[in-house]
């Protein structure tokens, strides 16, 4: 039973869906040939965007990986106890070869990556080495996912979720997840709702009231809530994916009306974002800010660009795939060994292994989001460590690497599912070809200058709707710095009330020390008291890092003042 009450479902939600029906059937009937479901089939965006068409997989089949799934289904209890790491290392290191099905090895994606961040953050000091129970599978199945062997975008939200029938559906009940015997699952979000369809669907990810995370690290309501706001965001952005590909269709084929179908496009698109930027207002009824800062947000930090907290963690983390073979243990510490991978001296034993570093999970992997700015034609330059006081995630760098590093947006594509960035990189090169809708609106104005002439009414509608769909993602975008603000900056300035504490990681692992006096170190404690990242110079020194490795508030502001500044077309 719920404690919260159902809020008023959301006028711009239901506008949204009303209208994407229409948009369709009016863009079927266009002279120009229409290939967009073949492609949108092509690279798995379904009618869900870019979560899966149906319910991601619960259990894995048979008796084989049982325990991962009695291990995962006692995830929060055991960090909560402080023995997670011990029950860990006792895992048997289970291979990857009777994954048969696509989703199962993205169910064993999930598990694994939980497994790693609850090792890793689930003590009083971040462990740098990710036993071979975890490191093994889990660098297998990410290799066959060709995603990276940390925790994701996808594994904590596009793939983590269950969507329970409605109460008036006759349908029967979803199979338990969990034998009978095991622990309550993860808590519903029944503080959060958006518009339902007239005629309730089964399986409606855009309804927060019947959403159920299938995982979290502490079980509590707060975590629930955070993830699946963007799984209810994911699926509520879906319908305007195809609206705007047929408007760069149209461009790019110099379509008759393509203009008018633009502007009409963008107007939905405006409305779009509107509905998913309310959806992400939910998070203010069902997460607790202290509890998100200090006990949810430590366990989604990466590993890379962590060294500047003082965590630790500088050459990243130690996967371990095992003792190296006889004919390996003479090679010195950092030798290349068999496969490639190095030998290092690990708790007194030679292993064989690899230090690598990754960005953790953050909204920036969202596929949806980067589709609008691929869309519009918004681009960003900043790599996410540039800031005018902050120091930078690899101080030891020069200024010249610096330079050639990727921008972080188009770095994190390389944390989304396989097919989801090549979706991306085929939308960026329709149309005109790299810049979206803004390279034709801008070609467009340069046109009227050319010939000397005001931009006619068509044209002038067009800027304008071009303005307004900017505005409302930079719109969209001042929300995140709001929330950003409430979740992250005001908690980092208070002290720790004690229903927020993290109950594991005051408790002794047996095996990695606390920090100086015991105190605990995570991202939490070491972003505490930081530098906010204003123009204020009495606040030089280190700042707030996000759980992806970025300069928090510089970048994210930047990121806004980019979408602002890629609707100045012709004004």
């Amino acid at each position: 039973m719920s404690p919260f009450e159902h809020l008023p479902t959301s006028t711009t939600a239901t506008t949204s869906k009303q209208a994407s029906s229409t948009e369709s059937n009016e863009s079927a009937d266009s002279s120009f040939p229409d290939h967009i479901q073949s492609l949108l089939t092509k690279y798995d965006v379904t009618t869900n965007g870019f979560l899966p068409e149906g319910p991601p997989l619960e259990v894995l089949p048979g008796e084989y990986y049982t325990p991962w799934e009695d291990l995962i289904r006692r995830l929060s209890e055991s960090l909560d106890a402080g023995t997670f790491r011990a029950e860990v290392d006792r895992l048997p290191v289970l291979q990857t070869d009777r994954l048969m099905r696509e989703e199962e090895w993205r169910r064993a994606y999930v598990v694994l990556c939980f497994f790693a961040h609850g090792y890793i953050w689930g003590g009083r000091r971040p462990s740098e080495i990710l036993p071979a129970p975890i490191s093994v599978p889990l660098l297998s199945v990410s290799k066959h996912l060709d995603l990276p062997p940390i925790a994701t975008y996808a594994s904590l939200n596009l793939w983590n979720f269950r969507c329970v029938p409605p109460p008036s559906s006759s349908l029967p009940p979803s199979p338990p997840a969990t034998p009978a015997s095991s622990s309550s699952p993860s808590p519903s979000l029944t503080t959060c709702k958006t518009a339902a369809a007239k005629t309730p669907k089964v399986f409606d990810p855009t309804d927060l009231s019947r959403l159920q995370t299938l995982h979290t690290f502490t079980g509590t309501p707060s975590e629930s809530c955070f993830y699946l706001v963007s799984v209810a965001m994911e699926a509520q952005g879906a319908y305007i994916i195809p609206i705007m590909l047929r408007a760069l269709q149209a461009i790019g084929l110099r379509a008759e009306a393509w203009k008018e179908s633009t502007t009409k496009a963008l107007r939905e698109l405006v409305r779009c974002v509107q509905a998913v930027g309310e959806l992400l207002e939910r998070m203010y009824e069902g997460c607790e800010s202290m509890v998100f800062y200090h006990r949810i947000r430590p366990y989604l930090a990466g590993s890379k660009g962590m060294n500047s907290t003082s965590m630790g963690l500088g050459r990243g983390v130690f996967y371990d795939l095992g003792p190296l073979s006889p004919a390996g243990s003479e090679r010195k510490t950092g030798e290349k060994g068999e496969e490639g991978v190095e030998g290092e001296e690990v708790q007194g034993q030679k292993r064989k292994g690899k230090w690598m570093a990754y960005r953790g999970g953050s909204n920036g992997q969202s596929s949806l989001i980067q589709f609008w700015d691929l869309v519009l034609g918004v681009e960003h330059v900043s790599a996410g460590h540039s800031s005018p006081h902050g120091q930078a995630s690899h101080p030891s760098q020069s200024d010249t690497m610096k330079e050639k590093e990727k921008p972080f947006h188009e770095e994190v594509r390389e944390y989304m599912p396989l097919k989801h960035r090549q979706f991306l990189t085929l939308v960026s090169k329709m149309g005109l070809g790299k810049g979206g809708i803004r390279k034709a609106v801008m070609e467009m104005v340069e046109a009227a200058e050319h010939e000397g002439r005001e931009l006619d009414d068509k044209e002038k509608e067009l800027q304008g709707a071009f303005t307004d769909a900017t505005r409302a993602l930079a719109g969209f975008r001042n929300k995140h710095l709001q929330i950003v603000a409430r979740y992250i900056v005001i908690p980092s300035r208070q002290a720790v009330p004690e229903g927020s504490k993290r109950p594991g990681a005051s408790l002794g692992d047996g095996k990695v020390g606390g920090g100086k006096d015991g105190q605990v170190v995570n991202l939490a404690t070491a972003s505490s008291g930081l530098s906010q990242g204003n123009d204020d110079k009495k606040n030089e020194g280190p700042e707030l890092t996000g759980t992806g490795g970025t300069a928090l508030l510089p970048f994210l502001k930047q990121t806004r003042d980019e979408t602002l500044k890629a609707g100045e077309v012709g004004r």
